[in-house]
């Protein structure tokens, strides 16, 4: 009993944001009552029930798996006279085979290629998801230059952006069991709703 309370401690742990997070809540609820304050339809509030899912799972993984860096981070590395550049890059791909973190950084990225597609039907294709995905994990491996302790890795790279295609693939068999799909906005913002989404996380996350 006691190793299973310390595993679900550690979900827990994962799954918490800090209050500073609520800042980032309050700016996606505006930008998505700015987006759809004239549409009354049933299927909206479908997208934007998918757009705090994304939101809310892009701060998880942001925060509490992979790692960016913050602004606290940045000033208690200054603080102990440490470089805020520290470059620890591997760009040799599955030297010792898949490991466990590569099965577990596919895992993490399908929620994205499964949630984008919900968000706006512009990423109902799949050059456009694994595309998304391979930009935030290069991002993110890009941020990891910041950080002290993460290192910038080409199978990070590789395991997340196959992770979007594996999400992106679960919301293709969802739609062929007969879920209907949200209708097509022209709006260019909502178009690329994901990319405010995943630029709102980043801020979020940055100065928490």
């Amino acid at each position: 009993m006691e190793s299973q309370l310390t595993i679900f401690e550690a979900v827990m742990d994962i799954l918490r944001l800090k209050p500073i997070f609520i800042i980032g809540f309050i700016l996606m609820t505006a930008m998505l009552f700015w987006l759809f304050k004239k549409e009354n339809k049933r299927p909206i509030r479908q997208i934007v029930i998918a757009s705090f899912l994304l939101f809310y799972y892009l701060c998880i993984v942001l925060e509490n798996v992979v790692g960016i860096p913050t602004i606290s981070e940045i000033i208690r590395v200054i603080g102990l006279g440490e470089s805020v550049f520290n470059p620890n890059i591997n760009l040799i791909t599955l030297v010792g085979g898949v490991s466990l973190e590569f099965i577990l950084n596919i895992f993490c990225f399908i929620p994205l290629g499964f949630l984008c597609p919900l968000v706006s039907q512009s990423f109902n294709k799949m050059k456009y998801s694994v595309a998304l995905g391979f930009g935030l994990s290069l991002a993110i491996e890009l941020s990891q230059l910041f950080t002290l302790y993460r290192a910038t890795d080409i199978n990070d790279l590789i395991a997340n952006t196959f992770g979007a295609l594996l999400g992106f693939f679960c919301y293709q068999m969802v739609l062929k069991l007969g879920v209907k799909e949200t209708p097509i906005f022209d709006s260019k913002a909502v178009q690329r709703l994901p990319l405010l989404i995943i630029m709102t996380a980043f801020v979020t996350v940055f100065i928490s």
